[in-house]
């Protein structure tokens, strides 16, 4: 599934219940795809990618690049690639955020000028046209080939289209695409301010909106109100109860709740005062003006 879709389409049987896929039921669907969307864009999240300790998009890369150039130079027979597995899984912290979320160690850079994350056992990255690996990974071939995150099942069209088209990298398009309570929270609200549906017109790749967009989503990176002990900015957005993401933290009991309480919860927030909810509020209200003019207008 490396082909990157021009109409943005795909037909896919969907497996629930990952990260136990093979146990999982499959259905049939057919919706906007979101895994592979352009040459440096993608998502890499229900392999793993982003349950590693101490995450930032410099270190990701390095890990990945260095990955990527070992696999080049491996045999492409099952004890070559598990003999890299073995070398690379030690680069993994034991301590990840979430312990009983595998990081596959197969994850790299793909593309013509490996600008994006994807799969190295996958036929297209393998070498050998055809062959596909993936059935040496640690969730089996079956899951890799089946799986889709909820997102891509849940998702409104029309937010999906404005999620491919407004994100230019993959570091923060794979940390958003999976947050669905994050992105209806946000989404709803904003339909509210327009007073109408979101159509992904209003995100044209190039518009001002399209890069408000991508600010909202570097929240998730950047967000200074993040509660302490919080696991980062990578999300365990599988539905099937573990690791649940906690209310909003307020360390005073007088802390209001707020109009943003939903987003500030999939942010992951803890405040320890009133002034800093205000001041996580600004920042909200600010985005969500802007992204009304922008689209209004």
């Amino acid at each position: 599934m490396y082909s990157i879709f021009k109409n943005g389409r795909t037909k896919r049987r969907v497996v629930l219940n990952q990260p136990n896929a093979s146990v999982g039921r499959e259905e049939e669907s057919e919706s906007v795809y979101l895994c592979q969307v352009g040459d440096r864009v993608s998502c890499g999240a229900c392999c793993g990618l982003y349950n590693v300790a101490n995450l930032s998009q410099k270190r990701l890369e390095t890990i990945l690049y260095e990955r990527t150039e070992k696999f080049s130079s491996i045999p492409r027979t099952v004890d070559g690639i598990d003999s890299f597995r073995r070398a690379i899984e030690g680069w993994t912290p034991e301590d990840r955020p979430f312990r009983q979320f595998h990081h596959c160690p197969y994850l790299g850079l793909i593309g013509e000028n490996r600008e994006r994350v994807g799969c190295l056992l996958h036929p297209a990255a393998t070498g050998k046209e055809g062959l596909d690996w993936r059935g040496l990974s640690y969730y089996g071939g079956l899951a890799c080939r089946t799986y889709f995150c909820p997102s891509n099942r849940l998702l409104p069209e029309a937010w999906q289209e404005t999620l491919r088209q407004s994100m230019d990298h993959w570091y923060p398009y794979g940390l958003i695409v999976t947050e669905r309570h994050l992105l209806t929270a946000f989404f709803v609200e904003l339909e509210k301010r327009l007073a109408r549906p979101v159509s992904a017109s209003d995100f044209a790749p190039a518009s001002k909106a399209a890069a408000l967009f991508r600010e909202f989503a570097g929240l998730k990176s950047t967000w200074p109100y993040r509660r302490l002990r919080a696991p980062g900015a990578c999300n365990y957005f599988f539905e099937n109860g573990q690791y649940l993401r906690p209310p909003v933290h307020r360390s005073d009991a007088g802390i209001r709740m707020s109009p943003y309480e939903t987003i500030l919860k999939e942010l992951d927030s803890g405040f320890a005062s009133a002034d800093d909810l205000y001041a996580a509020e600004s920042v909200l209200d600010r985005l969500f003006s802007q992204l009304t003019e922008a689209v209004a207008g």
